[in-house]
Formats: structure tokens, sequence, C-alpha cells
């Protein structure tokens, strides 16, 4: 018998330039996993110099439990349209042997507002570890959408 996909481990990194307050980097990582996983996640940093000698701050933010790992990816699929979420199946995955990785780019500015939106521009870097297969896990998780959708539904 096959085993279920799930996500494994959701790895987070994002920039935080001199001209930016760390505070609300982390606070825009937070609108983005929400508040609960925001507790359970764990961070380091390191700091870098910038093309000019700037210090540059590297966030990375760790999810390890696979429930929250879950809930957090179908709250970043939620927030894409369904093209999105297409493209990001067919051209944002890397398929591996067990399973793969899924690897989603956010406007940081806008997760800062509390707005989830793509951005390749000094994005919020997200990269989503499946484990299983792919396809189903798309299928699961899309399902759960819908099901979510329609209990939203007035």
């Amino acid at each position: 018998m096959r085993a279920v996909p799930r996500v494994e481990k959701i790895a987070i990194q994002v920039l935080c330039h001199a001209t930016e307050d760390l505070k609300k980097v982390l606070k825009a990582v937070e609108n983005v996993v929400g508040s609960e996983a925001a507790k359970a996640f764990s961070t380091t940093s390191e700091t870098l110099k910038g093309y000019y000698g700037d210090p540059v701050t590297l966030m990375r933010v760790f999810l390890l439990d696979e429930n929250t790992c879950e809930r957090v990816f179908l709250r970043i699929l939620s927030n894409l349209s369904e093209l999105e979420r297409d493209e990001l199946w067919r051209e944002r995955a890397k398929r591996g042997k067990h399973g793969g990785k899924i690897f989603v780019r956010l406007d940081k500015q806008e997760a800062f507002r509390g707005r989830i939106r793509q951005s390749d521009k000094d994005p919020i870097r997200v990269m989503v570890e499946i484990r299983g297969n792919l396809d189903s896990m798309r299928e699961r998780l899309e399902k759960r959408l819908q099901e979510l959708e329609a209990s939203d539904a007035p």
C-alpha cells in the first residue's frame, strides 16, 4: 500500500536589508504562516554584506511539524489563483525519488500588509518539502481547498 503523501517541512528564507526593520520583516513572515504556526517556527539569522557593503540579514525560518506545515502550505495555496497554483505545481516543483520540493516566492511588502501574492522581486522564499507522490499530494490538497472554499460560501 502506498504511503499518504505529506508536507514534511517548510523552510523560509528572507533578506532584511539595512533600510528595513527586522521586526516588520518577521511580521511579514508571520502573516504568511499564520499566528499559530509562527509560535512553532524556529529561526536563525546571519549577517551578510550587500553589494555596496551595507549589512543584510539573512533570516531562515523552519517549520518541522507535519500538520502545521500542511496548514501553512494550504494557507499559501488558498491565497493563489487556480492558474497560479497550476503554474506552481508544473513549473516550480522539483521531483525527487521519494517526493519533491515546491518553491514559492512571495511579495514581502504585500505579506507585511497581510496579503499573500507571488513575486520574484525581493521575495520571501518558501521551500515546501513533500514526502510521497507529488501528483497525489496535489490532488489531496486541491480537494481540501475545494472543501475549505465550500465551507466559506454563504
